[in-house]
């Protein structure tokens, strides 16, 4: 008995995919691969993305090739990694996305649920708990988690207390 395609209304869910992730994805909308219930999902999955370009996606998002911990069904947590296919160098942790619960993780944010709706039209909730890794972040020297701290250079030039406080009197190459 079929009650429907194995998604959920996707429009209160945010899926921030990358461009490059996006483009993969539109190359499988034109695969003879895939079976109509994945397709309707992925249709899904790209009619409400938010694009971001490499630099921009926050770490805590799963894209491909991102190392991420998941619950599934409430059950047991599993670290899983979101690969384009079967062929994954590390096929025992490899969760595909050209599967529907790969493709329901791609795009989510840390914490977010996806309400997967199976083909016997069974809700099984896909939680992405943690990003323990994530390429892009990784590209940009981040650790998944670690928070990155800058100064502006402005804000130096304005002497700090911290600044004053320094055993440096070497006024810097303005003051000659």
């Amino acid at each position: 008995m079929r009650t429907g395609p194995p998604e959920l209304a996707m429009s209160s869910i945010q899926n921030h995919i990358t461009a490059k992730d996006s483009a993969y994805l539109q190359s499988l909308l034109n695969s003879k691969d895939q079976d109509e219930d994945y397709l309707a999902l992925l249709r899904g999955k790209l009619e409400n993305a938010n694009l971001l370009l490499d630099h921009t996606v926050d770490r805590r998002v799963a894209t491909i090739d991102s190392r991420v911990e998941i619950s599934i069904g409430g059950g047991f947590t599993e670290e899983r990694i979101l690969t384009r296919d079967e062929k994954a160098s590390n096929p025992g942790n490899a969760l595909p996305i050209t599967t529907p619960r790969g493709l329901a993780l791609l795009g989510l944010k840390e914490g977010d649920v996806f309400p997967l709706r199976k083909p016997n039209g069974i809700i099984e909730p896909i939680k992405l708990i943690k990003v323990v890794y994530q390429p892009e972040a990784a590209k940009r020297g981040e650790e998944a988690g670690a928070v990155v701290q800058f100064q502006p250079h402005w804000k130096k030039s304005l002497g700090t207390d911290a600044d004053m406080a320094s055993d440096n009197d070497d006024p810097g190459p303005g003051a000659a």
